[in-house]
Order: structure tokens, then C-alpha cells, then sequence
């Protein structure tokens, strides 16, 4: 192969499942929320936050497939999963508006799944060429990610 020439595949032509990878959580969490307003001995710094991410992909505004999770993490404050996620969607199934919303949970709290925060990141560009390399989404706390055609919580 010369080195004027460049090789492409059509996302149609690729029969391997959709595949990322899950790094890290930078940045401070929101203070948390007492499990009841009853237990005066509770104090921020007896709970050690516990977090998950879940992805769930969405197909022109609609979910698609099953949600896929990551471990438990509890090491913070620099949260590291390192996690390669791996959907049952294979990459000819997506279309130009295919979208991940990736929530991070909190599952410390004696309630159910705290949302620490939510973002939603599109699978292909402008030009509908599928997004490569690594890409640092902001989270908008305290909201679940949202996978409709226009997003509530874009990822940049």
C-alpha cells in the first residue's frame, strides 16, 4: 500500500459488535444526600461513594438492546474503571443518529441507584463517520443520560 492511499470500510460492511472502553471519573462528586433526615449520626465523610456506569445505545431517538454496566467502583476520587464494554449491537446495525448515553450511579446510599450524572455522546460525526480515539464527555449531575435525537445532556 502506496503512502498517497488510504483504505475505508462502510459501517454497513463491519459484522463486529460495538465496542468501547469505559476509562476513568475526574472531577469532584456532588456532596451526598443523608439516607434520611432521621439519622443525625450521618456524616459525608462515613460514606465512601460506590460507582457504576451504565451505557444503554440508543438508535435514532429510540433505546436499543440491553443496558450494559461496568463493575463497582470505590477507590475515588479518581474513579478508574478501565472497563472495555462490549454491546450485543454490531456496528452495521447503527445509523448516522446513533447515540450512547452513558449515567453514572452511586450505589452507597441505603436508598436505591443515586444518579451522580448523566451524558450521551454521538456515534458519528458530522460528515457520519463513526467517531474514533478517546473522548472526554461532561456529566450533567444529577441527571440520568438522555438518548433522544436532540439530548438534554450532550456530552460536550
Amino acid at each position: 500500500m502506496g503512502g498517497n492511499e488510504f483504505r475505508f470500510f462502510l459501517s454497513c460492511d463491519i459484522n463486529l459488535p460495538v465496542t468501547f472502553r469505559i476509562e476513568r471519573l475526574e472531577g469532584k462528586l456532588p456532596p451526598p444526600n443523608p439516607p434520611n433526615s432521621d439519622d443525625v449520626d450521618f456524616t459525608s465523610e462515613e460514606r465512601r461513594p460506590e460507582l457504576y456506569v451504565e451505557c444503554l445505545l440508543y438508535i435514532d431517538g429510540a433505546p436499543f438492546g440491553l443496558p450494559m454496566r461496568t463493575r463497582l467502583e470505590s477507590s475515588g476520587p479518581s474513579y478508574c474503571w478501565n472497563e472495555l464494554i462490549t454491546l450485543n449491537t454490531k456496528y452495521r446495525d447503527l445509523t448516522a443518529n446513533s447515540q450512547l448515553a452513558v449515567t453514572v450511579y452511586d450505589v452507597s446510599s441505603c436508598k436505591s441507584d443515586e444518579v451522580v450524572g448523566g451524558a450521551t455522546i454521538h456515534l458519528f460525526n458530522m460528515k457520519k463517520q463513526l467517531k474514533t480515539g478517546k473522548h472526554k464527555l461532561r456529566l450533567w449531575t444529577g441527571k440520568e443520560a438522555d438518548g433522544s435525537i436532540n439530548t438534554t445532556t450532550p456530552g460536550k
